[in-house]
């Protein structure tokens, strides 16, 4: 069993009274034989040295990532750090951190390799995985995640890409994965559980309302992350024929790129979707920020504040309606929050005030989610993907 404790604080000007915050609520925390803790923090804790002071003084392993705005312990805040600890006499955890890997490169053997090298140091079998990039882009994280699932049998594997004020995926930035007191620009951390633990995972994208275009076409093909063909004609000219917004009079692809696609993978279960943020055109080709999947149905919908709130309720309905009690740990799309307009906390607030007093959650913005869309017989199909909030309950 794992019992959970959150410690936060949004002090930013002096490092000095912030390890103090976090020293004084962690002395109250009972913490158990194991101990873990995924942390979050504004990038702006990392460029003042206020994260170094911080961790100096906390006693267990450190794994997270830089998030413009999160919540814990019912606040939603953009200038906080916070860390979820997860503590257990008979769950056992491992942790480590990824070889640097060059900028465009095929990370799968780095990835490979720091999966032998954390679950040679865990006792038991693993059950699950938290995994946080500073990437999704360059290099692709799909394709580390897919050389995790091999490498583990298909273990659940959760986690989120780094993210900062830029709010970019292409461009150096100063979106870090943190680890220890360290924080890395080219490096994945990676968290293993074994024991008596049994996540659950839940996941929502668009609501039908949002769907402008539903199951328009199947994508007929695809290569890596580009949709070439739908209903075998190209692309481009697929979506121009039934009066989708490509192109526009200032050549910006504004129409493109304000949408979502809705893939919908798996035939007999409609429910089975991943979505993916189209990103430009060349040729007739499109390209996204997952991979695609050849004989998925596409959807197209518009991101909404309506539909970012309708979805944010509809997921945490979910879970209280499953369960009681537990830790809940959420990461929703930027693009999301995007959707948010004028009111830009209005996710994270509503996700802390929501559940009872019973569950421990922490939320935080991605620049992309990892989640199982589906788990068989304990194999995963885990899944990268775009404008979706994802949650895991332990």
């Amino acid at each position: 069993m794992i019992k959970s404790y959150t410690i936060t604080t949004t002090e930013i000007d002096d490092g000095e009274q912030a390890a103090r915050d976090i020293a004084e609520q962690l002395a109250s925390v009972p913490l158990l034989k194991n101990s873990v803790g995924l942390v979050l923090a504004h990038p702006e804790f990392l460029e003042s040295g206020i994260y170094g002071q911080i961790t100096k003084g906390i006693p267990f392993p450190l794994a997270g990532m830089t998030t413009i705005s999160h919540c814990s312990n019912g606040k939603a805040d953009t200038y906080m750090l916070s860390v979820m600890i997860l503590t257990s006499d008979d769950c056992q955890f491992s942790c480590g951190l990824s070889e640097s890997f060059p900028l465009g490169s095929d990370v799968s053997d780095i990835a490979r390799a720091a999966y032998a090298d954390v679950r040679g140091r865990l006792e038991g079998a693993p059950r699950f995985a938290v995994l946080y990039a500073p990437f999704y882009h360059i290099p692709y994280l799909g394709n580390c995640l897919t050389a995790l699932s091999e490498a583990s049998g298909n273990l659940p594997v959760f986690g989120a890409a780094a993210n900062d004020d830029l709010n970019t995926s292409f461009t150096k930035a100063a979106a870090r994965t943190l680890f220890g007191a360290e924080m890395y620009d080219d490096r994945f951390a990676l968290v293993l559980a074994s024991g008596a633990v049994e996540p659950k995972f839940y996941m929502v994208s668009v609501s039908e309302d949002s769907m402008v275009m539903p199951r328009v076409g199947v994508i007929t093909k695809a290569k890596e992350c580009w949709i070439e063909e739908i209903n075998n004609v190209g692309a481009a000219d697929f979506l121009r024929g039934v009066g989708f917004l490509v192109d526009d009079p200032n050549n910006n692809n504004s129409g493109l790129l304000s949408s979502i696609f809705i893939l919908h993978i798996d035939s007999k279960n409609d429910g089975v979707r991943v979505s993916r943020i189209p990103h430009g055109l060349e040729g007739n080709s499109i390209l996204c920020g997952g991979e695609i999947i050849e004989g998925a149905v596409l959807s197209i919908a518009f991101n909404t504040r309506e539909g970012v709130l309708e979805t944010a309720k509809e997921c945490i309905g979910k879970i209280a309606a499953n369960h009681n009690s537990g830790t809940v740990i959420i990461h929703s799309c930027l693009g999301r929050r995007f959707g948010l307009l004028s009111e830009p906390q209005a996710e994270m607030e509503l996700l802390c005030k929501s559940l009872s007093d019973d569950f421990n959650c922490m939320a935080s913005y991605a620049n992309g989610e990892l989640c199982p869309t589906t788990i068989n017989s304990g194999k995963a199909d885990n899944r990268f993907h775009n404008q979706t909030l994802i949650a895991c309950i332990l």
